[in-house]
């Protein structure tokens, strides 16, 4: 027996719903977190956070209004789910912004581990910029159409950005991975903290990157069903969770290396988690000696 038109279609739409309800709590669970550990981070890493959970709050907020008024609104009126919603376009816009604010906080990072190689985490910005370009282009052509069967005129924007997007999580990951392993050293514990450091930059690119790709391959594959939305209205708490898990991580790695000062520098604030400010710069000198040269200075963002 064929699968129904409705199981391909809205049965994905509930069960992305399902799982992205899921991931946004443990999104706002991190946030708390966040600011209850690090409470003297700088006001940059802050405004990002802060940022970023806004863009993700109204995702998940004009999802569940698009859904109330599918299933709730107009219910009985099975004519209306072929209607492609307003609530959708606000939700892709906050998605690409988000995606936007994450990628740039990793060039950020990036640019920190060596600020004098500005050019890498310029690329990645410079094809986040163009990604979100992409994707506003995919939301002006949204606004042209009238039912979800239209969605493939708005094809070439769309992988547009997920193409951008992938590209930039491949950098991000092959960025942060380089620059941690030139800082290895002779020193067993700082070559121990860098290892975790690496593993969780693989661990955060991988998943991205594969969500990135599915979505651009089942938009491609899949015309007529909602199998893509399961990873692109995924992808936003993705790029949230990784982002608040690199800081709020920042402590357990001071337990695994003892130089959690360190961890703050690369994850772009000067606080320690009892809220002394301590700002660190590492260097390694051809004898693989570590130098820390501790002030009572911001670190800008």
């Amino acid at each position: 027996m064929p699968a129904s038109p409705i199981a391909d279609t809205f049965g994905i739409w509930l069960i992305a719903q399902f799982f992205q309800a899921i991931l946004f709590g443990m999104g706002l669970l991190q946030v708390y977190l966040y600011f209850f550990w690090y409470p003297k981070d700088h006001w940059g890493i802050k405004a990002t956070v802060i940022l970023i959970t806004f863009l993700e709050s109204v995702q998940t907020g004009t999802y569940f209004a698009a859904t109330y008024g599918f299933f709730i609104t107009d219910f009985g009126h099975p004519e209306i789910l072929a209607l492609f919603p307003w609530t959708a376009l606000a939700q892709l816009l906050a998605l690409y912004t988000s995606t936007f604010v994450a990628q740039t906080f990793f060039a950020h990072t990036i640019y920190l581990l060596h600020k004098r190689r500005k050019i890498f985490p310029a690329i990645i910005i410079l094809l986040s910029l163009v990604g979100l370009g992409g994707g506003t282009a995919q939301i002006v052509l949204a606004t042209k159409i009238k039912f979800f069967s239209e969605l493939p005129t708005t094809s070439a924007a769309s992988n547009t950005q997920a193409a951008l997007s992938l590209a930039c999580d491949i950098l991000i990951t092959v960025g942060l991975c380089w620059r941690l392993n030139e800082s290895r050293t002779g020193i067993q514990s700082t070559n121990k903290l860098l290892n975790f450091l690496i593993m969780t930059a693989v661990n955060r690119g991988v998943l991205t990157m594969v969500t990135a790709l599915l979505n651009m391959v089942l938009f491609l594959t899949q015309p007529g069903t909602f199998y893509f939305m399961l990873l692109i209205l995924l992808s936003g708490k993705f790029y949230m969770n990784s982002m608040l898990a690199m800081l709020n991580t920042r402590h357990h790695a001071h337990s695994i290396g003892n130089f959690g000062t360190m961890v703050d520098h690369i994850s772009m604030t000067p606080s320690s988690r009892n809220g002394q400010v301590v700002s660190v710069d590492v260097t390694v000198s051809q004898e693989t000696r570590l130098d820390f040269n501790r002030e009572n200075d911001k670190m800008a963002f």
